[in-house]
């Protein structure tokens, strides 16, 4: 089996065609050098070389050697680059779950700052709820995922904050209070609230209840939905209000009023985290945190 040391001798004296200068340039002395051919001519089955007092020149077999033994050594500079890249996490692929609300505000910046920082490492991306996301982190189907918080059951996992979400009140176009700018939380006492199903997203059930408790009274949910679209698409029919992510503004639905709370204090927040497993070995997990973190560090400046 032909070595890679032999490889780099061969090609360092296929550049220099003078065995004294290529065993210089080897830190070798010129006889193991001339020993080393030899053997490597023997292995390949064919001279390599042509040998006389006076010059030393490659024979056709050896101008063919030379291309792909560069080659080869090219290919094996690359792999440990490469290598070393990936253990440093800027090489690589990720495997990210997010919750669908995060790909309205936060995301679309983290995302474009990572792939200006690491071209080369691809993102496999999925949107589901927390509770999906939890079990997908648990079952090796996703690597890290960004949820909504608070994680109850974390002893298997690593949470990591990374910004505090507002929520606003969405009314259908006919409600009331859809003329106004902001409402108050007691003002909705009486209302028929659409949310979440608690076994999907108990982060913002938890958000729906401290915020109406803090109120002095328990919201009167008439309907849940798994998806936060799902939800603004009931309330657009009528079927009730919701307490849900300022970024969901986005969305502009034609039938459908995005209200400010005010004067409850704290105002009804949810925190955005990263959860990943404990035993997760994936550089690039960190890189993206890192990357993350920065990008909100500089929005929130």
């Amino acid at each position: 089996m032909i070595e890679f040391r032999q490889l780099r001798q061969f090609v360092v004296l296929a550049e220099e065609l003078n065995f004294g200068r290529a065993a210089i340039r080897l830190h070798m002395s010129q006889p193991p050098l001339s020993v080393a051919m030899r053997n490597l001519e023997a292995q390949v089955g064919a001279m390599l070389f042509d040998r006389s007092r006076h010059h030393v020149r490659l024979t056709p077999a050896g101008q063919v050697f030379h291309k792909d033994a560069q080659r080869l050594l090219q290919q094996a500079q690359a792999a440990i680059e490469r290598a070393c890249r990936a253990a440093e996490g800027l090489e690589g692929s990720l495997r990210l779950s997010f919750v669908p609300s995060a790909a309205l505000n936060v995301l679309p910046a983290i995302f474009k700052r990572f792939q200006h920082d690491y071209p080369t490492v691809q993102l496999r991306l999925t949107a589901e709820t927390t509770a999906r996301q939890l079990e997908d982190l648990r079952k090796g189907e996703v690597e890290l995922a960004l949820v909504v918080g608070p994680v109850y059951e974390a002893r298997d996992l690593v949470l990591v904050d990374l910004q505090a979400q507002k929520f606003v009140i969405a009314v259908p176009r006919s409600h009331a209070l859809a003329g106004r700018r902001w409402v108050k939380i007691e003002a909705l006492a009486a209302e028929p609230f659409i949310s979440f199903p608690a076994s999907e997203g108990a982060g913002f059930v938890a958000a729906l209840l401290g915020a109406c408790q803090s109120a002095g009274f328990l919201p009167r949910v008439v309907q849940e939905a798994a998806q936060m679209q799902s939800i603004l698409t009931l309330v657009a029919g009528g079927l009730g209000i919701a307490l849900v992510p300022e970024s969901m503004r986005m969305l502009a639905m034609a039938d459908v009023v995005f209200l400010e709370i005010v004067d409850t204090h704290p105002l009804p927040t949810y925190q955005l985290m990263f959860a990943h497993g404990s035993n997760n070995d994936n550089p690039v997990v960190q890189s993206f945190l890192a990357v993350a973190r920065k990008t909100v560090e500089l929005v929130e400046r």
